[in-house]
């Protein structure tokens, strides 16, 4: 599965691909915290839990699968998706 996460924003205002990769290039145990972080994403947006809203804070695209894939928006860095974003974006 490809990922992609595009983070927007903070002071500047810029737009900046922070991490693309393919899991299927990944150890089987990364491979599954991607997984699993991209779940821990999708159930926070399901529940709609509104992430920060500030004018400075960044705020991340993440579009994972095959072909268009799909697309989760995360509005600033909520501490309870700390976590999940750090494995997206490759820093855990």
């Amino acid at each position: 599965m490809r990922v992609q996460v595009e983070r927007t924003g903070g002071f500047a205002g810029r737009e900046e691909i922070v991490a693309a990769y393919d899991t299927s290039d990944l150890p089987a145990a990364e491979a599954a915290a991607v997984h699993d972080a991209l779940a821990t994403v999708r159930a926070a947006l399901d529940r709609g839990e509104p992430g920060e809203a500030g004018a400075d804070l960044f705020s991340y695209r993440i579009t994972a699968g095959d072909g268009a894939g799909q697309v989760y928006t995360v509005s600033g860095e909520p501490p309870e998706l700390a976590d999940a974003l750090a494995v997206l974006t490759r820093q855990a």
